[in-house]
């Protein structure tokens, strides 16, 4: 097996590092809250000081963290993993960013001769618990083939879906999708209730009818997330925004036009 670095042991990174520590990888961690990384430790992983020193000891570097900014000091910092990775090593990015940060951390790989994919995850933390995420790829297909066993382990299904940043796309669609039909769920539920149906009613009606969806599903669990707060209420979580950002963006920067984004985006950000 190769050895795996693993940055980031937040609600998605710890609960994937535990499948890949349990399904016999050997692993070096890293995260700022010392309570996962005892967690991941007493699984038989080593604890790494700096994300060089995680990627000195490692074959295949995977990221879990939060946001660009976070992914941008992980790898581009002094003490970053481009200090420490070999040529030849790999780079996973689980973390949902930008694709033009995946172009930035490209161009770095290629001057350090390591590989790179954006291996995107979808699932949520109840998926990454039992090793059923779907799992975005971009990136070169001998790479994509080189991680499967990983793929294996902390997915239910891989897709490979184009070159560096495709996965990020495919992920902020998929996203899209679900966080504006969240929105629209909320907002019926709302009315439903001020004209005088009882929401357990109308969830009910719902769940046998054509408005039925993952969104008006898992609406329960997207509430506990705090994604969404309850009574119609638009206002959402940092997660929620960035994610409809990226998407507003990815549609700018193509030049496709996408007016019900734009206009969730805009109501977030007031």
């Amino acid at each position: 097996m190769e050895r795996i670095g693993f940055i980031g042991l937040g609600n998605m990174g710890k609960p994937i590092a535990e499948n890949l520590a349990r399904a016999g990888f050997p692993m070096t961690v890293l995260d700022l809250n010392p309570t996962p990384v005892a967690d991941l430790a007493s699984l038989g992983a080593t604890v790494g000081n700096t994300p060089s020193e995680v990627a000195a000891s490692s074959d295949i570097i995977c990221s879990v963290v939060m946001n660009d900014r976070q992914t941008e000091a992980v790898f581009l910092q002094d003490d970053g993993v481009f200090a420490g990775a070999a040529p030849g090593s790999l780079i996973l990015i689980h973390s949902t960013i930008n694709q033009e940060m995946c172009q930035v951390l490209g161009e770095a790989a290629r001057d350090k001769g390591v590989h790179i994919l954006d291996a995107a995850v979808s699932g949520a933390e109840a998926k990454a618990k039992e090793g059923k995420l779907t799992v975005l790829v971009g990136g070169e297909a001998d790479q994509v083939e080189r991680a499967r066993p990983i793929f294996d382990v902390i997915g239910a299904q891989t897709f490979h879906v184009g070159g560096l940043g495709m996965g990020q796309a495919a992920k902020v669609c998929n996203n899209l999708m679900c966080l504006v039909n969240v929105q629209v769920v909320e907002e019926a539920f709302a009315l439903a209730r001020t004209v005088g149906i009882d929401e357990n009613v109308m969830r009910d009606v719902v769940l046998c009818s054509s408005g039925n969806s993952w969104s008006h599903e898992n609406i329960e669990a997207m509430r506990e997330l705090g994604n969404i707060h309850t009574g119609g209420n638009l206002d959402m979580s940092i997660f929620g925004r960035k994610d409809i950002s990226l998407a507003s963006k990815l549609a700018a920067r193509v030049g496709t036009e996408v007016p019900i984004t734009d206009f969730v985006f805009e109501r977030m950000k007031k």
